[in-house]
């Protein structure tokens, strides 16, 4: 019974084993052979992004541009000139209309540049805005000048000045008047001390030509209480140190200022092709009696020619004495 038993274990088990087997080599038969209908599997690739090129919109220049085309600036007017320390008589006036039917432009904001301030002939500018109202106007009012000056007055409608493409555009549409401010010193009282140089080089310690010259020039913009003095030596030895301590005693107590300096050859008389010509340079100081300070300091040169060597120096002489009294009268 026992034998019976076992026989019948071992056989259940190896029927078992059989069992498995077969279902173990079908599923792999099954995985390995192909089916009825063969089907292509095809990968799906991730989609690559495409990346527009965007579309170039207006430059800052164009839309500035754009802008400046649509206006048209004029002066309307401007103030006469003042004297340092003195308002303007009437503020600075421009107009702007639309350049599409010719009416007024309102709220347009302009840019104004004038001078600000200064060191001899180096004039500085700043900035300031108006806009203009219903009429199509802004005005500008500037302060009270602490300074004389003959600079400009810059007016155009505001835009990024470090853009050099807008600035040069800004430039052209600008509209442009003088900004004069005299000296307030007109009737204070002075004297004039110009050296005048040879053609060889060597100062002329007589009657200067230039310094009359000057003198005449100054009186007829309206100087009172000015003449000539002679400080040849002092002149000549270029420190102005010396030129004040010498004029005190002589001056006193009777002049505000003393206008000194040199006219030299830049070019002697000289023979070109339809006559002759020559260049002078006038360095000259203007000086302040009360403490020595420099009121003022300005170089200029003047050329002339002439179908006769006599005749060419005085007129050269007479340019650079214009040119002297313009640039004391609107700086010192």
């Amino acid at each position: 019974m026992k034998l019976c038993k076992r026989f019948f274990l071992l056989t259940s088990i190896a029927t078992s084993l059989l069992i498995i087997s077969c279902g173990t080599t079908s599923s792999v038969t099954e995985a390995n052979e192909p089916s009825g209908a063969q089907q292509e599997v095809v990968a799906e690739l991730p989609a690559e992004d495409v990346k527009e090129e965007p579309v170039a919109g207006p430059s800052d220049y164009d839309l500035y541009k754009s802008k400046i085309d649509g206006l048209s600036l004029r002066l309307a007017s401007a103030p006469k000139p003042t004297t340092k320390g003195r308002a303007f008589p009437s503020p600075f006036s421009v107009k702007v209309t639309k350049t599409v039917d010719g009416t007024p432009a309102e709220n347009v904001e302009l840019t104004v540049v004038y001078p600000v301030s200064k060191k001899d002939d180096e004039i500085h500018y700043g900035e300031t805005k108006i806009t203009t109202n219903g009429n199509g106007t802004a005005n500008f009012t500037p302060p009270v000048p602490k300074m004389s000056v003959n600079g400009t007055v810059s007016i155009f409608p505001s835009g990024d000045m470090t853009n050099e493409e807008i600035a040069n555009a800004a430039k052209l549409s600008a509209v442009t008047a003088a900004y004069q401010v005299r000296t307030n010193l007109l009737q204070s009282g002075g004297c004039i001390a110009i050296v005048d140089y040879a053609q060889n080089g060597s100062p002329i310690t007589n009657n200067s030509v230039s310094s009359s010259n000057l003198l005449t020039e100054l009186m007829k913009k309206g100087f009172v209480r000015i003449g000539n003095i002679d400080f040849t030596k002092e002149v000549t030895s270029g420190s102005k140190e010396k030129v004040y301590e010498a004029a005190k005693p002589m001056i006193g107590s009777s002049s505000n200022y003393l206008i000194f300096g040199t006219v030299k050859y830049e070019q002697v008389i000289t023979q070109i092709e339809d006559g002759y010509m020559c260049t002078l340079v006038g360095d000259i100081t203007c000086l302040n009696m009360k403490d020595g300070s420099v009121l003022y300091h300005t170089t200029k040169t003047a050329s002339a020619t002439d179908a006769k060597d006599w005749q060419v120096l005085p007129k050269v002489r007479a340019d650079l004495a214009t040119q002297i009294a313009d640039a004391i009268y609107y700086g010192m």
